[in-house]
């Protein structure tokens, strides 16, 4: 049993490729700007190798965003039973490789009840440009049970291209490239460039995702719903994202309801997602501002 009790409405996919001991260069989409380095698998051992430290927002031309800055609280539920917590929060302004990006970060941990059977131990990160709300990378690290998996992926607009690596339990890893055909998302980024989106009962808001692999992510606003959680009562629109791939709190296939806020903000306050043996419910808690 895969439970994910990671918050918000989307996915983290990955394909595999075996560059494992040839180097992969990609250039910086800013390499002759400011810190900008030429990425390759020689020199970037993880996202982290390209921060430059944090930028003050008033000074990073970021665009007028609903959830700068933000932390949001959740408590996951299977049925009746409560099974974890859940987190995720937009942290700074970095300096991500001359670019400055908002930092977006998710954790989920089981509680006390659920390690006995099945512990998860996840986290997440996004790397956001604040000029176009394109990704510039993730990093995912996923610890369920017996399950690893540790990968990252960062991209080069400018060449197209995105360069990945996978390190697995035994520390051994791979690297592996492929191309983009413009701006992209990843799954958790996703989740934030739709908030500042107008929605209406009826859209469907199409965005192109890519986690070493290409797809498009469909969101569908399908009606508008009041309720109650223990962050508080809110009037909320409800939208369902097309999965295709798994993510980092679904699998292929399953089916998600997403209760966000209608106002401005579009707060996620409810992810439902129903599952072969049940539905999993994540219940915002608490609004950190």
């Amino acid at each position: 049993m895969r439970i994910k009790p990671v918050i918000l409405a989307a996915s983290a996919l990955f394909f595999y490729s075996n560059f494992a001991l040839a180097e992969v260069l990609i250039s910086s989409p800013a390499a002759t700007g400011g810190d900008a380095v030429a990425i390759s698998s020689s020199n970037v051992s993880s996202p982290y190798d390209l921060i430059r430290g944090t930028i003050p927002p008033s000074t990073a031309g970021e665009q007028k965003v609903p959830w700068f800055s933000e932390k949001l609280e959740y408590e996951v539920k299977w049925g009746i039973f409560s099974m974890g917590t859940a987190y995720i929060e937009v942290k700074e302004v970095v300096n991500f490789n001359g670019q400055p990006a908002y930092h977006i970060v998710s954790e989920a941990k089981t509680n006390g009840f659920a390690d006995n059977f099945y512990k998860v131990r996840d986290k997440n990160e996004s790397w956001v440009g604040v000029k176009d709300l394109r990704s510039l990378g993730y990093y995912k690290q996923l610890r369920e049970g017996e399950f690893y998996r540790d990968e990252w992926v960062v991209y080069d607009y400018e060449k197209n291209s995105f360069l990945a690596k996978q390190t697995n339990k035994d520390g051994s890893f791979h690297y592996s490239s492929g191309t983009v055909s413009g701006p992209v998302q990843d799954i958790l980024s996703s989740v934030y460039s739709i908030r500042p989106k107008k929605l209406e009962v009826g859209d469907e808001v199409v965005m192109d995702v890519n986690t070493r692999s290409n797809w498009p992510l469909v969101v569908k606003v399908t009606r508008r719903k009041m309720i109650k959680v223990p962050a508080g009562h809110f009037r909320t629109v409800i939208v369902e994202p097309a999965m295709r791939k798994e993510g980092i709190f679904i699998q292929k296939g399953t089916s998600m309801k997403v209760y966000l806020t209608n106002d401005k903000r579009h707060i996620p306050v409810l992810i439902q997602v129903d599952i072969s043996f049940g539905t999993i419910s994540i219940y915002l808690t608490e609004i950190h501002r």
